[in-house]
């Protein structure tokens, strides 16, 4: 019986150093997101997504995924992935995990197939800051708005 307990600490233990260890080494390469303004995602930027929003996700991955950007009060202003992480790397919050606040101020809109036909191609809407939510008919209206700005993947 102590034998079990002892090796269960220490998978535990093993585990709690692992967790660590990749949030605190992801979120020290968020410098490298945001470099350019494709819609596609690199790497670093598919480990932060699927970090700071995994508990809004579900089973969605942002591995190989098309992104747009929203922002604005009303979140219908056409945003740039490098503004959206500019707002990380130049934000001013105190004690606050900025990746988790900014991550707060933004909402996720994984599109089903019928919208990522509509809007061209894009698999998912992050629109940040808006004092609005983006559901029904404003949100079909984001969609049907990407389809004149195609997704730019390389």
């Amino acid at each position: 019986m102590k034998r079990n307990i002892k090796m269960i600490k220490g998978i535990f233990g093993i585990l709690l150093i692992f967790f660590i260890t990749t949030l605190f080494g992801q979120t020290t390469e968020w410098n490298k997101c945001g470099l350019d303004n494709l819609s596609s995602l690199n790497d670093f930027e598919v480990l932060y997504f699927n970090e700071v929003f995994q508990n809004r996700k579900g089973d969605f991955d942002f591995n190989g995924k098309t992104v747009a950007y929203y922002t604005g009060s009303s979140g219908t202003t056409i945003s740039k992935k490098s503004y959206y992480f500019n707002g990380l790397k130049n934000g001013n919050n105190g004690d606050k995990d900025i990746h988790l606040w900014q991550a707060g101020g933004t909402q996720l809109l994984i599109l089903n197939e019928k919208e990522k036909k509509l809007s061209g191609g894009y698999d998912v809407i992050l629109v940040s800051w808006s004092k609005l939510l983006k559901n029904g008919k404003s949100r079909k209206r984001l969609v049907k708005r990407l389809k004149n700005n195609l997704p730019n993947k390389n």
